[in-house]
C-alpha cells in the first residue's frame, strides 16, 4: 500500500475526541481548558493567556490515563516550560523545546497544545475606543457583521487573507447580499469573571474502508458546526469528499469556501499533504477550519511519496 495507518484500528474505527473551554478570569486574561483523548490516552493541558497578545503566561498539563511507553507521565511536569510562548510563528518549535525529545508522547502533546491554540484565538476582549473606530454603516444584518468583519481583521491582523471570509474582496460582499454575524458579545466582550463563554468539541473518525479508508472530522462550537468528510484508496487517492456547515460565523459568506471540499477528489495525496490540501481547500479561497480537520486526518497516516 502506498499510504499506511500509524493508529491502531480497535474493531475497524480509529475514534480521538477533543474538547475545551474558554474562562474569563480577568480582564484580559483568559483561560483554556482542553481535553484530548483516544483508547491508548488521555490528557489535559491549561493554559491561562494574556491579551492581546496571546502569551501563555501559566501553563500545566495531567495525564489522566496512558501507557507510559506511549506517553510518558514526566512529561507533564515540563509542559509548564512552555511559559512565555505566544500563539504565532514559531509555537510548535517552542513546545518542541520545552517538552524534549528523549521521552515517548511529546507529539502527542504537541497535538493537544496546537488544538489549545487553536481554540485560544476564538475570543477577544475588544475596548471602547476600539469599537468606536468601526461604527454600524449598513442597515439590515449586514451592518453589524461588516463591523464585526472590520473588527476582527484589526484586532489580529493576521486574519487579513487567511481565509475566502477574511480575505480583502469579500469587503463588497457585505454591500451585496444579506450576511448574519452568528457570535454576540460573549467572544468579543466576555465579561471578567465570566466562565464558559466559549466551548469545542471535535471528533476524529477513521475506518477501514474495503482497500482504502474514510476519515470524517468535525467541529461543533459557539461559531461552528462544521465536518469534512474524505475517503483515500490504498494508493493514497482521494476517491470522494464532502463538508458541511450548519453553523458558521458569518452566514451569507462562510459557505462558499464549502464548495471547495469537492475538488479534493482525484488528489493523490503525497507526503507534501499539507501543501497539496492548502492548494485546493485553504488558503484565502478556502476554510481554514476544513483545511486543519482534514489536515489533522493526514498526520495519522504515513504516505509512500
Amino acid at each position: 500500500m502506498a499510504i499506511a495507518l500509524t493508529v491502531p484500528l480497535a474493531g475497524g474505527t480509529y475514534r480521538r475526541g477533543f474538547e475545551a473551554s474558554i474562562d474569563v478570569p480577568e480582564s484580559q486574561r483568559l483561560q483554556v481548558r482542553g481535553r484530548m483523548h483516544d483508547e491508548r490516552f488521555d490528557l489535559e493541558h491549561v493554559w491561562v493567556l494574556s491579551l492581546p497578545g496571546y502569551e501563555v503566561i501559566e501553563a500545566r498539563a495531567t495525564q489522566n490515563r496512558g501507557d507510559p511507553g506511549l506517553v510518558a507521565p514526566g512529561l507533564c511536569p515540563r509542559y509548564a516550560g512552555i511559559r512565555g510562548v505566544s500563539i504565532g510563528r514559531g509555537f510548535s518549535r517552542r513546545i518542541r523545546d520545552a517538552l524534549g525529545e528523549d521521552l515517548p508522547g511529546s507529539a502527542t502533546h504537541l497535538l493537544l497544545a496546537i488544538e489549545m491554540a487553536r481554540v485560544g484565538q476564538q475570543v477577544f476582549q475588544l475596548p471602547p475606543e476600539f469599537d468606536r473606530q468601526f461604527p454600524v454603516e449598513l442597515a439590515g444584518s449586514s451592518g453589524p457583521a461588516l463591523s464585526s468583519w472590520q473588527k476582527d481583521r484589526a484586532y489580529m491582523p493576521g486574519l487579513a487573507n487567511s481565509c475566502y471570509t477574511y480575505r480583502d474582496a469579500s469587503a463588497a460582499a457585505f454591500r451585496e447580499r444579506a450576511i448574519v454575524c452568528s457570535f454576540g458579545p460573549e467572544i468579543s466582550h466576555p465579561a471578567p469573571g465570566s466562565t464558559r463563554v466559549f466551548r469545542r468539541r471535535k471528533e476524529l473518525v477513521i475506518r477501514a474502508d474495503g482497500a482504502g479508508f474514510v476519515c470524517e472530522n468535525s467541529m461543533q462550537d459557539n461559531l461552528h458546526d462544521i465536518a469534512v468528510r474524505f475517503a483515500l484508496d490504498a494508493g493514497g487517492a482521494v476517491s470522494a469528499a464532502s463538508s458541511r456547515g450548519e453553523r458558521l460565523p458569518y452566514a451569507g459568506l462562510c459557505e462558499f469556501a464549502q464548495e471547495r471540499t469537492n475538488g479534493l477528489v482525484g488528489l493523490r495525496v503525497t507526503r507534501d499533504f499539507v501543501e497539496e490540501f492548502a492548494d485546493r481547500i485553504g488558503g484565502a479561497h478556502g476554510c481554514t477550519h476544513l483545511f486543519d480537520l482534514s489536515i489533522d486526518c493526514l498526520r495519522l497516516f504515513r504516505f509512500g511519496g
